[in-house]
């Protein structure tokens, strides 16, 4: 059975920061943001980022109340790219993984996006060498427009990143 998808509020701003910090240990190659620097955020500034917003949001899958993936949209804020939106932060718990969660995550995403006035297109970005996320992603109807040679150094490492669209109108 496929855990309850919803969107966050301020009062899930604990669980959030939980499975984000966690998140950011586990796979560290797959966000632009690290541990450390997350670690100290106030759970009010979390709590504020969660506020109810027409065009952006993070969604969660809760399971028996406990908070298993994330996914957030975002449009972007400047007038000449506001017709786009970005999808950040997707993660599931390792034990969660292989149960449809990032797909159904990604979908809840992409449906916030439909119904925004003026959003044309959802971009994200992902490590190469995820090979599930990536499959993942095209088979929600992203293409691929380009890689970003050494998009992120962790650890003295370079990682490559795949650049992904999804175009909203009705015929691409």
């Amino acid at each position: 059975m496929l855990p309850t998808i919803r969107r966050l509020a301020p009062d899930d701003a604990a669980a959030f920061k939980a499975l984000r910090l966690a998140g950011l240990l586990d796979l560290p190659s797959a966000f632009g943001s690290s541990h450390a620097e997350e670690c100290d955020t106030p759970l009010a500034e979390l709590a504020q980022r969660l506020a109810p917003a027409p065009d952006c949001a993070v969604f969660g899958a809760f399971e028996r109340g406990q908070l298993l993936g994330l996914a957030g949209l975002r449009r972007e804020r400047m007038a000449k790219a506001a017709h786009k939106a970005v999808v950040w932060g997707m993660y599931v718990a390792p034990h969660a993984r292989r149960r449809s969660i990032g797909r159904a995550l990604l979908a809840a995403a992409i449906e916030l996006a439909r119904s925004a006035p003026g959003l044309l297109q959802v971009n994200l970005s992902v490590n190469a060498d995820n090979t599930a996320a990536l499959a993942l992603y095209e088979s929600a109807g992203f293409r691929a427009y380009g890689r970003e040679r050494g998009a992120l150094l962790v650890d003295g490492v370079l990682h490559d990143e795949i650049l992904m669209s999804l175009s909203l109108r009705e015929n691409p």
